[in-house]
Formats: C-alpha cells, sequence, structure tokens
C-alpha cells in the first residue's frame, strides 16, 4: 500500500493513474465477452497474462512488489459502464 500510495502521488497528472484490481489470466488469448462480463462482476478492473504469476514469485523471495500497467485495449463497448 505503501508503494501504490507512493507511485500514484509522483504520477504527472496527464497519464492519469489510478489503483484498481488486476486480474491474472492464463491466456495467450483476449478474453472472450462472457469472460469480460464474469471478470467485470468479480470485481476485475484489468486484466493481464503474466504480472500475478510473476509478482507472486516476486513475494515468494520476500520483496516488496509495485505492479505498474499500461492499459492498450479495452473490453468490448457492451462491457463498459
Amino acid at each position: 500500500p505503501a508503494l501504490r500510495r507512493l507511485a500514484l502521488a509522483l504520477a504527472p497528472k496527464e497519464l492519469r493513474a489510478a489503483s484498481g484490481v488486476y486480474v491474472g489470466v492464463g491466456g495467450p488469448s483476449y478474453e472472450t465477452p462472457a469472460e469480460c462480463r464474469y471478470l467485470r462482476r468479480v470485481g476485475a478492473d484489468a486484466v493481464g497474462m503474466s504480472t500475478v504469476s510473476e509478482a507472486s514469485a516476486a513475494r515468494h523471495l520476500g520483496l516488496r512488489v509495485l505492479g505498474l500497467s499500461l492499459i492498450t485495449n479495452i473490453a468490448p463497448a457492451d462491457e463498459l459502464q
């Protein structure tokens, strides 16, 4: 939490930095509309394929972890609120 607060405080306004819930999936393909609906319902704000496993491995080694993601595509329009 301290690293997250620091990152958000230091982020330039034009980056529109925000905290959220990142969900890891196995991939290697984009989520289907049904998967997007499910993930949104369970609280996901962003979805990716590698960050969760990498962060878990780092925590297992005792490292402090701060995950940063650049969102490059959004869910299908019918999934947006």
